[in-house]
Formats: structure tokens, sequence, C-alpha cells
């Protein structure tokens, strides 16, 4: 029998090698095409070898950029300096098969198994995800537990695609309870008054199964009743629901947030538990791979890593290193270009190459299935079809809620198309993301989560693909000079350059697009001399870290060792840091972490500094002393109103049309986005003059919406765009007519109420009664409603300064105050006939 002298191969002089590009030269087993290092590897190894005993350390490089190799280099050569034992961890299963095929094709030595002795002797490599370290039942072993293993010490840890390794480590840290088990009854029935008083027409929602409701239990409940929580949930910790997590939470169940939605309860702590893991948060060296995205503050707040070191990344001298990429939004080049239209030129390049959609939902997967060869949304789904576009042609292939993670290269996509903005899944992330709405820190999430999306199709500098931006939130998001300036330096250089594409282009039709996007599939030369000049000069910028992250972090840091007043020192130095960066908005949302901190030592102050927090944010926990109310007024003309608000908001008409369209594509029927639909019905409200506030979210009490339309006279707005039943349920018009009492207690009873339903249909419950002059906007309603807004908008073009205009305009098309919700609208209509 041949003897195998390869595995001999790193045990005599290459184990004392320990400069990586030497050490690559050196390996005498690799694989055809690995004959050399690329420059971008070699510019990043050598930075490494002169920074390599800095604890964390960043290293950046473009989307195809070879950072497999480089980790794999990395740890190798921490093996052979004795600073092993060396552990690679990826965002999923299905990336930790990927470098350990790396690996082997460049023969070093790796396992997958945390028990195997050649990785605990530092003979090996271990290759595993995140969630194989990261769970309460972790094979590593857990800091201070008396009942897991011995924590397994480990020298250097590098951690793969870090920003998708964030969501995997959120979720295993996050105690999900279904609204089916036994102790989600037992902790509702501790805090039910709590949620009553915090919303109840919110609760009435989760008990109704409305998806996107949501509601926090405030945190001095949370605290008071820590005994009665540990008692509903202690009995079930070996369960499956709760095994995997428990362990994580159990010890500072008091510091952490709880929300209650329709599918159940959600447990989670401020930070990641990090701490828990010695392997990882005691490693001599931690080394973070991340593609060139500006905004690394999840590496401060969710592995603990040092700021410092965090703001100064290893990059290459140059940011050249990208693939060839045009980036196309048709409404920006023609506002009329409708989806549709656009569904179906994508259908026509799919017959001849790879076209890969990214939508963020379920609901938005299905506006593409008429023309999707498949869909997918699981990873194991993802990699099958992923592995049949690397193989050869498909066509159109829709992935859902993925942005990250995935590699397309060369001809698996030519076509790449972002369908909206990514959306938030869980409770928690939900609340969140309705909270920071228009903030800037949503708006750097959300660009971060759009620029992974667009590198999926181009994977190497040899690469090419064109991107095609849809939706007018999206849109606008990129269109955003202060959301461009948060994409890396060289994303930022194509988009500028697309957008001088774009600037030749306007009023093009969808065959003009279909044109351009073929030159680019094409490898047209002279777009890939545009595309090259575009990023000729282009270097790396210094990171990005959001001021309040490192305070965060340390804030949970101190409050799980026990210094309640050290926490809330810290909370308030990211509240401050929040509001001096000029996001009030966020500042508002972080007082509600700093409240909770100081409870623990202060409960006065913490609700006074709720109360503070609600200056900036309605959304955050009302305080127990409940919320003042201010009556809102309409503003003295319509047109002045709508005037000042479209100077304040919008620069030109190009901005104007995508900001409103990005308003009326919120107001859609989706059970899982009525939140964003009822804050869109306050924003339209806002875009035509019409002053408005959302009483239920504020108070926690009456509508959705008011508008407050003059003359003492106010439209009451429920908002029921998530139902898809046939007929107006009794409790809905019910609560229609409590809103209405609601107005006359705050508004006068001589004050003229319009109520007002969005609801698809008008036909109401039999048992129910609408209250008197109720007006219903359904489907149809909706439809002409927002084809009039854009038609206006249109009319107005660049020329919004003019007031006598925009008066004329809004009567014209049926959108005064006064015309809306009349009784010959043509928006609305009295509700149906009972059944």
């Amino acid at each position: 029998m041949a003897f195998d002298f390869g595995k001999l191969a790193l045990g005599g002089e290459l184990s004392s090698i320990t400069d990586p590009e030497a050490l690559f030269d050196a390996l005498p087993n690799k694989e055809e095409g690995y004959g050399y290092l690329r420059s971008v590897q070699s510019d990043v190894l050598q930075a490494w070898r002169d920074r390599r005993d800095n604890r964390d350390l960043v290293i950046k490089t473009n989307t195809g950029g070879g950072k497999t190799i480089v980790g794999l280099l990395i740890l190798q050569c921490s093996l052979n300096e004795g600073r092993g034992p060396a552990m690679y961890i990826t965002a999923d299963a299905h990336l930790a098969a990927q470098v350990r095929a790396e690996a082997d094709a460049l023969g070093l030595e790796v396992t997958d198994s945390p028990d195997d002795e050649s990785f605990l002797f530092s003979q090996a490599i271990l290759v595993v995800s995140v969630g194989v370290l990261i769970n309460g039942k972790t094979r590593f072993g857990l800091e201070g537990s008396t009942t897991s293993r011995q924590p397994i010490s480990v020298g250097t840890v590098v951690i793969d695609d870090a920003h998708a390794a964030v969501m995997e480590l959120e979720s295993k840290s996050t105690l999900r309870i279904p609204n089916t088990h036994v102790a989600f009854e037992k902790v509702m029935n501790l805090f039910i008054e709590d949620l009553e008083a915090q919303s109840n027409t919110t609760l009435m929602d989760i008990a109704s199964g409305v998806h996107s409701a949501v509601l926090r239990i405030p945190f001095w409940s949370w605290r008071k009743k820590r005994n009665g929580v540990l008692d509903a949930l202690h009995p079930h910790r070996k369960e499956k629901a709760f095994e995997w997590v428990w362990p994580l939470l159990a010890e500072e169940l008091e510091l952490c947030q709880a929300v209650v939605t329709s599918a159940g309860l959600e447990i989670k702590p401020q930070c990641p538990p990090i701490q828990k893991f010695p392997s990882f948060s005691e490693a001599q060296r931690r080394v973070y791979l991340t593609a060139t995205l500006a905004e690394d503050s999840v590496l401060v707040t969710h592995f603990d890593a040092d700021p410092a070191s965090v703001a100064d990344p290893v990059v290459p001298a140059s940011a050249t290193d990208l693939g060839d990429r045009l980036i196309l939004a048709p409404i920006s080049l023609n506002p009329r270009v409708e989806h549709e239209q656009v569904r179906e030129m994508a259908a026509g390049l799919a017959e001849h190459h790879n076209v890969v959609v990214l939508v963020p939902s379920h609901a938005q997967a299905q506006e593409w299935d008429a023309v999707a060869k498949s869909t997918v949304s699981t990873m194991e789904e993802i990699g099958e079809q992923v592995r049949r576009l690397n193989d050869g042609h498909v066509g159109l292939v829709v992935i859902v809620n993925r942005y990250d993670g995935i590699d397309l290269p060369g001809d698996a996509c030519r076509v790449l198309i972002i369908d909206g903005i990514p959306e938030a899944y869980t409770g928690m992330e939900r609340r969140e993301a309705a909270a920071l709405r228009k903030s800037r820190a949503m708006t750097s999430r959300q660009v971060q989560r759009v620029e992974q999306g667009m590198g999926r199709g181009v994977r190497s500098r040899d690469d090419r693909c064109a991107v095609v931006i849809l939706g007018a939130g999206l849109t606008r998001l990129l269109a955003n000079a202060d959301a461009a300036s948060q994409l890396s330096p060289a994303t930022r250089a194509q988009l500028n350059m697309s957008r001088s594409v774009a600037a030749g282009m306007k009023g093009a039709n969808v065959q003009d697009i279909v044109s351009v996007i073929e030159q680019v599939v094409s490898g047209d030369q002279k777009f890939r001399e545009a595309s090259r000049g575009a990023l000729k000069g282009i270097v790396y910028g210094a990171a990005t870290i959001d001021p309040a992250a490192t305070h965060l972090r340390r804030a949970y840091n101190a409050a799980v060792r026990g210094d309640s007043r050290a926490a809330a020192a810290h909370a308030q130095e990211a509240v401050t840091a929040a509001h001096v960066a000029g996001d009030a908005r966020y500042g508002g949302w972080l007082s509600e972490t700093l409240a909770g901190y100081t409870d623990a030592f202060d409960p006065v102050k913490a609700q006074a500094e709720l109360d503070e927090g609600r200056n900036h944010n309605m959304a955050i926990l009302r305080p127990l002393a409940g919320a003042s109310f201010e009556p809102v007024e309409a503003a003295t003309a319509q047109a002045d109103a709508c005037r000042d608000f479209l100077r304040e908001n919008f620069t030109n008409g190009a901005e104007l049309i995508l900001g409103g369209q990005a308003i009326l594509d919120n107001l859609t029927w989706n059970p899982n986005r009525t939140t964003e639909a009822e804050a869109a019905m306050a924003d339209l409200a806002a875009l035509l003059g019409i002053r408005s506030h959302q009483p239920e979210e504020e108070q926690g009490v009456g509508p959705d919406v008011l508008w407050a339309l003059g003359n003492h006279t106010y439209a009451v707005i429920e908002a029921k765009t998530g139902s898809e039943s046939d007929f107006i349920f009794k409790k809905d018009i019910n609560q229609l007519g409590g809103s209405v009492n609601w107005c006359e207690s705050n508004y006068g009873a001589d004050a003229h109420i319009i109520p007002v339903m969005v609801h698809r249909k008008t036909t109401v419950e039999r048992t129910g009664t609408p209250p008197a002059g109720t007006r219903i906007v359904n489907a149809n309603g909706l439809k002409a409603l927002k084809s009039a807004v854009v038609a206006f908008l249109l009319a107005l073009g660049d020329d919004f300064g003019d007031a006598a205009k925009i008066s004329i305009l809004l009567e014209e098309n049926g959108l005064t105050a006064g015309q809306i919700f009349a009784a010959d609208s043509s928006y609305s209509e009295s509700a149906g006939t009972q059944r």
C-alpha cells in the first residue's frame, strides 16, 4: 500500500514557517490553479504579518478577493508559531464545507470536530459554523457552567464573513417560546396588565394573530416579576425549545428584554453573551474577515472587539480589485416603468442568462411566481440552487431574505435584481425597525444589507454583472447622498459611474434598459473600460463605527458584572453620542436602554429618562405615568403646508417622485407590513400638506392615524391593510367606534369626526355597526388614491415652490382635505350592506 507522504508535509520544515506568503509558496500539495497569491491577498497578509499580535484585527477585501485562503494561511502560521489551537468560523454549515474543501485544495490539515485530537493538539485547523460554537449546549464549554465540559482553550480564531455571522449569533442567543407552549400562557398572565397599559389595541391585535403587532414587556415589570418568570420558564429548560438557549440567558434573565408577538415570546440580552464562550472571548488572536463594508459597529457590539482596532482595519493597497458592475434603477430612469414590466424584462433576459432576484419577504417573492423557475429561502434550498446556477443555465431564481453568504461567480449570475429594502423578521427586529424609521442608524443598516446583496453577482476582478434596483424606497435610499456616503469606496465609485449612465438614459423604456444590460452581460469593451476607469485611484477609507456602539457594549458588560451604575453611565454616553451625531430618533430609542439599566438602582430616574426619550422617539416604552397628549390642528393653508414640506424634503422633481412613491409602496395589502402602512398614512398626509399624528403608537390608545382636515374636522383612520377577510369584522368596526369616542374626548364634543377604515372590502360583518358617516377606502379606492398622488407629483415636477400651483393641482386630483373623504370622494365610500 502506498504511503501518503503528504501527511508529513507540515510536520517537517514547513511547520517552522510563520510568514504566510512563504508558507503558501512552500505548500507542496496545492491543486492546480493555486500557483500564486493575488496581489490583494499579498497586501493583507503582509499587513497581518506586521500586526499579528493585535488581539483583534479586521481584514477587509472586496467580494471575491480570496479571503478564505487568507484566513487559512493566518491560522496555519499561528499554529506554526505556537498560537494554537486554531479555529476557522463561518456563518453557516454550507460555507464551512466550502472552507474545508479550499483547505484540502491547499494541502492543509483541517477537521470539523471540536473533539478531534488533531485540533486540540494544534495539528489541524478546526472549521465550523458559528452555530456550532455559539449555543447553550456548546461542545466548546461555557464560562462558569458546572454542567458542561471545561472550556476549550483556543489560541487563534478567524471569523469569515463576520457580518453574516452576526445574524446567526443573534439567533442563537434568542429564546423563542411559541404561543402554544404552556410557559407562554404563564408569562402572559404575569404581564397582561402591564401590556394593556402599553397598548390594549396592539395586545388585541396580537391575540387576533396580526403578524406585525409587537409589544415589549416593560423593563420595570420584567425586573419586579423576575422570580415569576423564572418559575414559569425553569421547569422547561431541558426541552427542545429551551435547551440550546436557556444556559446563555438563565443567569442574566433580569437583564434581558422580552417582546410578545402573535407567534409567541422572544427573550434576548441587550448584546450577545459572547463572554460566555471562552474559546472565543479569551483567544489570543481574533481575526475578522469582512467584505469592504464601511460600517463595522456590529463587531464591537456583538463580538466585543476592540473599537480602536476595528476602526483601523487591514486593507489592500488599492480598491480596484472589484468586478465590473452597472447599477440601474428603472424608476429613476422613467417613473412610468412599472414593476410588472421589469418582471417581464427579467423573464426575457433569463431565457439566455442566469437572473437572480433577491427579495425581502415571501410576500414579495410571490410577485415573481409567474416568471421564476425556482423560489428558495432555506439554506439547504439556497445551497442546492446555487450549485445549479454554478453548473450552467437555469433561468430566473428568486432568493428570499438572503443578502450575504452566497457566491454567484461568472455565468452563475449575470443579472442581479434587488427588489426592495430588506425587512425585519423577528419581533425584536420589527419593533426596532419601526422605532428607528427615518433614523440615520437604520439607514446605515439598510445600506449595508443592500451592499452585501449587490456583491453576490461579482466574485472577482474579472467578473461582471448588471444590478437592477427595484422599489422607490430602495432607489431613494441609494440616491440619498448621506446613505451613499456609507457605501464602501469602490461601490460608491461604481454607483457614481452608474448615475452618469442613468443621466443619459432619462425617459428610457424597458427595451432601452434591456439593451444596456446586454452590453454589460456581453462584456462590452467600452463598458469594461469605463468600469475600470471609475475605480482608478480608489483606495479604502477608514472603517465607520456607530459612536454609540462602544458604549452599548461596555454598558452590557458592566451590567453582567453587576455594576448597574456603570452600565447606566455607559448607556448615557451612548444616548449622548447619538444626539451629538445628529440622530435624535436613535438617541430617543437608546434612552429606553438607558432607562432599563437605571431602573436597577433608581426607578424614579428611569421613568424620567424614558419620558425624555419619548421627546425624540414616541415608539419607545410609555412611562408609568402615561404619555402626554397634544392635539394636532390643521395647517392654516394646505397648499402652503404642502409647499413647505416638499421644499424641506426634496431638492428636485426626481427626488419628489421617488419619495412619494416610497410612501405609496408602503400602503400595501400585506399582513406583515401593517405598521409600515400605518406610518405611510401619516406620511401621505404630510406630503399633501395635511397635519396628522398616530395616537395609538404615541399614547397607546386612539386611532392608528388622525388627519386634521381643518374647520375642526378630523379623519379618524383605522388601517386594516393586513386583513385578508371578505368582510370587515365586528371587532374592527368596533375599534373604529372606540377611536371616534377617543377623538370626541380629546378634541371636543363639537369636533366634526369622519370615521375612516382602510380595508379591502366595504361590507361589514352582520353583528357590527359602523359609526355614523363611516368611509371605507377599499382596494379600488386605495388604488385610485395612489394613482392620483402620482399624477399630482408628476404634474408638479421640479416646480413645487408655487403654493398657487400646488393648490390647483391638489384640487384637480381630488386631494384637498375636503375632498379625500367626502361623500362624493373617488377614494372612499360608505360601508356596504351588513352580512
